[in-house]
């Protein structure tokens, strides 16, 4: 597949604020969260005052309670940690990175999340989708076209940090996540290397948040070319694959994986708006295109009501 011949569009770190949301679908009950999701933009997550105000708003720290494997002593220093194949004890969470989703996920009323990795991250998202489901769960399964609303689905390359997610949703998160696992296999996409799991949920997301898999997944090679180096860097075409089975308003997050942003700004061919954030080391691609139909137009009135998250 070669890439498009038309430029994708790019914009300067400009955010439009919290989308408004509809008359029609929004509960009273959600007013309240929803005007507390107006005092933040995008960029209050680069402030560690705003940072804290919101951990505190939303109890996010309570999620974030450390287990048993955080207590456990790393294997690596601070510089090999990320780029080691054994390492077993979790990252330490990141709260900037996780109030940015909590936020995202609520403001644009996702209705489901696909997560390449899974952590803390997956207890965050999942928290905003029980939120939701709250407010609009018995709305959304009579007027959205999906077969579990408000829910979040992990893939993940490890079954010992698949264990670990697991254990930090505990019982009042489960209902609304759903973690499997799949190896990880090395392809060539357009004559380029790049590496895919091997099995997906089915479904279709709204939001997809890109944070694995890691460049130890696998040990196959192709010539003799391995990502099982701590010199190599993830290079996922797993969002190529399914790009045109996406509705228009799905957002995709990249964390970090700057090289990985630029292999898929450089294939995806529909309408992907997209925003490097440097100072966050986030990279969004949004999908600003017409509804599909009816139904897209409906879904789209709830999440967004006409607000594209990149202004």
């Amino acid at each position: 597949m070669s890439a498009s011949t038309e430029p994708m569009r790019e914009y300067p770190m400009s955010i439009a604020p919290p989308a408004n949301t509809s008359d029609v679908a929004l509960s009273p009950s959600f007013h309240a969260v929803n005007d507390s999701l107006k005092r933040f933009s995008l960029t209050c997550f680069h402030d560690p005052v705003r940072v804290e105000e919101y951990v505190d708003l939303f109890s996010l720290r309570a999620l974030c309670k450390a287990l048993e494997a955080d207590r456990a002593a790393s294997k690596n220093s601070v510089l090999e940690k990320s780029v080691s194949a054994f390492e077993e004890k979790p990252f330490e969470p990141e709260y900037d990175d996780l109030c940015r989703l909590h936020w995202i996920a609520l403001s644009r009323k996702v209705i489901n999340a696909l997560e390449f990795g899974s952590g803390y991250s997956t207890v965050i998202l999942t928290d905003a989708m029980r939120i939701l489901d709250g407010h609009f769960g018995e709305w959304a399964r009579k007027s959205i076209r999906s077969d579990n609303p408000f829910h979040v689905y992990a893939v993940e390359e490890e079954q010992h940090f698949l264990e670990i997610t697991r254990s930090r949703l505990g019982s009042r998160l489960q209902a609304f996540a759903t973690i499997s696992h799949s190896s990880v296999d090395v392809l060539i996409h357009d004559n380029r290397i790049a590496s895919v799991y091997s099995k997906l949920p089915n479904i279709s997301p709204d939001f997809i948040y890109l944070d694995g898999p890691s460049q130890f997944a696998t040990t196959q090679e192709i010539n003799g070319f391995s990502f099982n180096s701590k010199a190599r860097m993830p290079m996922s075409a797993d969002i190529l694959r399914v790009e045109f089975f996406l509705e228009p308003g799905t957002l995709i997050l990249v964390d970090g994986r700057t090289a990985n942003a630029r292999f898929l700004k450089s294939y995806l061919r529909r309408n992907w708006i997209h925003l490097h954030d440097t100072i966050g080391d986030i990279h969004y691609f949004e999908l600003q295109e017409e509804p599909l139909g009816p139904f897209n137009k409906l879904k789209l009135e709830f999440c967004l009501n006409g607000n594209w998250l990149i202004a």
